[in-house]
């Protein structure tokens, strides 16, 4: 990290792959850390001293004591996760000062109504096997209802009156909005009230006195609303190019960004997945790697480090660095994957391209080289082993960029850096 500038922290696979670890590392030198997207559907989850913290909606930054955070225009927030995860973290013993912890007023707010039309739409496109997946959380209808300009924001939930006017101008809205949700509702309003500030402008104001940023993103970049595998995505957009819009800074502010990756591959929901991996392995994959969504706790598809798609979302995002996480769940295979090429299946003809249609994807085998195996990361000495050595070269190499940090184990103090980015 820099002065003046911001740090991106994205996800360059299909979330999961350990951003919330990397943030909380990277945050203790940072001045102010802010999510731009996305809502509860994300989740983040960091070891600390052995005790296990899983955030949704507040930065994983939160942790460290002497960082700000704030939760950006971009997101979609849900009051009553918001009142959850504010009141767990309050009862760890957490600062929740308002003084360190804003939420921008141009934040929507997801109702009642979001989660029920999302779960709905989820169950009638299930029942036509046509599922996409999602967390139910009601993120997609909730970013539906920005784009009609119908839904409340921050700034109309903590205002008296002003989310009941709202709602009576759409009365779709109302459903599920009985008066317990309107009892709740009130009573957030009034802690969430101290936390409203105008996160861009204090943003702007940290890179203008010199300090620094950092950026947390949501979910991965192989899940975005335009470049994903549509349309089994997200509803926002994760890019690098959209977080400078979403938070409300200027995209020159943007300094380093890194992209986060597994040194293996997992994603949730349906949708094409080049390099999935079957039977026994996939099992003693997820089970070695708990391997199970901090949101949902469904259990997580598993594949091999897809470099054919990683190299093309590095173009995209203008990733500079790269995080390699969960290197130690390989850790005593005898040999380790990394797709290097896809094959048409009818064809077969060799394509070294992230496809831009379902259709493409559906239609494409990986070609899988594989590495040897190692039996432990780093040697005592605080090197890597040779074996493991050589599996990241490969994938500096085959990405086009470096590999910075690995981490070696769950919990913060669990790492090798390769190269100084703090």
């Amino acid at each position: 990290m820099t002065h003046n500038t911001a740090t991106i922290v994205l996800g360059a696979q299909y979330g999961d792959e350990g951003k919330g670890k990397l943030v909380d590392l990277i945050a203790d030198k940072a001045d102010f850390v802010c999510r731009v997207q996305g809502g509860n559907n994300a989740g983040h989850t960091i070891w600390v001293g052995g005790r296990k913290v899983v955030t949704h909606l507040i930065p994983s930054a939160i942790l460290r004591p002497e960082c700000r955070v704030g939760l950006g225009a971009g997101m979609v927030i849900d009051p009553l996760a918001w009142r959850d995860e504010y009141e767990m973290l309050q009862s760890l013993g957490v600062n929740m000062n308002p003084n360190r912890l804003f939420v921008d007023p141009r934040a929507q707010v997801i109702l009642p109504y979001h989660r029920i039309s999302d779960r709905k739409r989820e169950s009638d496109s299930s029942s036509h096997g046509k599922s996409i997946g999602t967390t139910g959380r009601g993120i997609g209808p909730a970013y539906a209802s920005r784009a009609f300009r119908e839904g409340p924001r921050i700034a109309d939930l903590v205002r008296d009156g002003a989310v009941e006017a709202l709602l009576e101008r759409s009365p779709h809205l109302q459903e599920g909005f009985d008066a317990a949700i309107r009892s709740d509702f009130a009573v957030i309003a009034r802690a969430l009230r101290p936390h409203v500030r105008d996160v861009a402008a204090t943003a702007c104001d940290v890179l203008d006195a010199g300090q620094r940023l950092l950026i947390e993103g949501a979910q991965g970049a192989m899940l975005d609303v335009s470049f994903g595998s549509y349309p089994f995505v997200t509803s926002s957009s994760l890019l690098a190019g959209s977080c400078p819009g979403n938070l409300g800074i200027p995209p020159w502010r943007i300094g380093n960004i890194i992209g986060v990756v597994k040194a293996y591959s997992t994603r949730v929901g349906n949708g094409p997945y080049v390099g999935e991996i079957h039977g026994a392995l996939e099992e003693q994959i997820r089970k070695v790697g708990a391997e199970f969504g901090s949101t949902t706790g469904r259990p997580r598809r598993v594949g091999w480090l897809d470099l054919v798609a990683l190299r093309y979302f590095v173009r995209v995002n203008g990733i500079t660095a790269l995080s390699l996480m969960k290197s130690d769940v390989l850790q005593g295979l005898p040999e380790v994957g990394l797709v290097t090429a896809y094959r048409n299946k009818d064809t077969q003809k060799i394509l070294d391209f992230w496809p831009t249609t379902i259709a493409e994807m559906e239609n494409v085998e990986p070609v899988v080289e594989f590495c040897k195996g190692w039996n432990s990361v780093v040697e005592v000495s605080g090197t890597l082993t040779d074996p493991f050595r050589d599996f990241v070269q490969c994938i500096e190499k085959l990405a086009g960029i470096p590999v910075v940090y690995v981490s070696t184990g769950p919990d913060r103090d669990q790492g090798h850096w390769q190269a100084q980015m703090l």
